[in-house]
């Protein structure tokens, strides 16, 4: 981002995301287009609400394609504020201009949001991921691991739309070692890429100076009387241990992460349908630019629909980026295969109340197979493992 003198905004933003941050409202067709020789930027885009609700409409701005939505983006009239009826050919106009006068950035991107005062608006950086029924597991590929296929209710949350990015985690890494965090690792390969070589241990301890740093109630604690904050150290700490009505920052359990991978969806091997190609996702051979690297991650967000291999935006359901491939994630849970499908696990599971040996992983990688980015796939490891450059995580939060 810099300052031209040109009399215009500059704004690649033709490759829009088309984002349903709940089950309804949902957006979809978005176009958007600057009017030749003004600095106004027309957004068209369908707005659709199963019970006709009208909506709060309004717009976030990106001058990196996706990373950030700092762009100040307050002047809109036309479809957007408050009241707005549900349907097609819905059309509001930023005037960029009076907010943002005189920039210019080659890889602009606007993204449109609804609420219908129904449900939370998500804190920035993260998805709404409502609360109901999803089918856990599949029978597709005849693995084992993922069945029975059961029913699971799970609560309302919300969650990063991408993988924690190495600037984020650097940032918070940097302000909890003067606040009792001590031992926090990780590595990434750029700053805009997923935070990897994570533990287990560090993910959950990180999520609290999160919290901290933001103000908010940490989740995890040392032991059940939830009297001290887990802030350093190696501890295996039980479902007690977890204020789980904080309104700080955790790992998704394991029904919480298949549940936001699937989108609301029911029934597909990937987020976005049975088969899968290099412009889909990040794994080993897909073919994009980062494949000569060492360490083979790829942006955060990268798969905007400015991919390489070219293919269309692959946010989910639930506005959800990389939710298969580029790093392996870590779940809350204990790994039991026992335990998966059991009757107590189908209404908000946490997994096994005592401890196992290895906690559970999910989502695939860079350096994996393609079955490895299935929905449904489980993956596993000792909750101390520091040392694979595939291992990473998003947060949630409760709503």
């Amino acid at each position: 981002m810099h300052t031209v003198k040109a009399v215009f905004v500059g704004c690649v933003v033709l490759a829009l995301a088309t984002f349903a941050w709940a089950v309804t409202p949902v957006i979809s067709n978005v176009q958007v287009s600057q009017r030749s020789g003004t600095k106004l930027v027309d957004v068209c885009y369908d707005l659709a609400d199963a019970d006709g609700l009208a909506q709060t409409v309004w717009i976030n701005v990106s001058g990196d394609g996706g990373l950030t939505w700092t762009i100040p983006s307050g002047s809109v009239s036309g479809h957007a504020g408050s009241g707005i009826v549900p349907g097609a050919g819905k059309r509001l106009v930023w005037n960029a201009g009076q907010d943002w006068n005189g920039q210019l950035v080659p890889n602009c991107k606007v993204r449109v949001f609804a609420n219908d005062g129904t449900t939370p608006i998500p804190p920035t950086g993260m998805s709404y991921v409502p609360a109901g029924q999803f089918q856990m597991g599949d029978n597709l590929d005849g693995t084992s691991d993922a069945q029975p296929v059961h029913n699971v209710q799970v609560g309302a949350f919300f969650m990063d739309i991408t993988h924690v990015s190495g600037t984020l985690w650097w940032s918070v890494k940097q302000w909890g070692a003067s606040s009792g965090y001590t031992d926090l690792g990780g590595a990434y390969a750029a700053p805009t890429h997923p935070v990897q070589t994570v533990s287990w241990y560090d993910a959950v301890k990180w999520c609290n100076a999160r919290s901290e740093k933001e103000g908010l109630t940490p989740a995890y604690y040392t032991s059940a009387t939830l009297a001290q904050v887990y802030r350093t150290g190696s501890l295996n700490i039980s479902n007690a241990c977890v204020n789980w009505s904080a309104n700080g920052y955790r790992l998704p359990t394991e029904a919480e992460w298949e549940k936001a991978a699937r989108g609301g969806v029911t029934g597909w091997r990937y987020p976005w349908g049975n088969t899968i190609g290099g412009g889909n996702a990040n794994y080993n051979g897909s073919g994009d630019p980062f494949e000569s690297a060492t360490v083979k991650t790829t942006p955060c967000g990268y798969y905007n629909g400015s991919q390489i291999p070219a293919g269309p935006d692959m946010a989910n359901g639930y506005g959800l980026y990389d939710i298969a491939g580029n790093v392996w994630q870590w779940c809350w849970d204990w790994y039991d295969s026992a335990y998966y499908g059991r009757p107590d696990s189908a209404n908000n599971p946490r997994g096994p109340a005592a401890n196992a040996s290895s906690r559970v992983l999910r989502g695939g990688t860079w350096n994996g197979d393609t079955d490895e980015l299935r929905c449904a796939y489980r993956c596993y490891n000792s909750p101390g493992i520091a040392n694979y450059v595939s291992f990473g995580f998003r947060c949630v939060r409760g709503p």
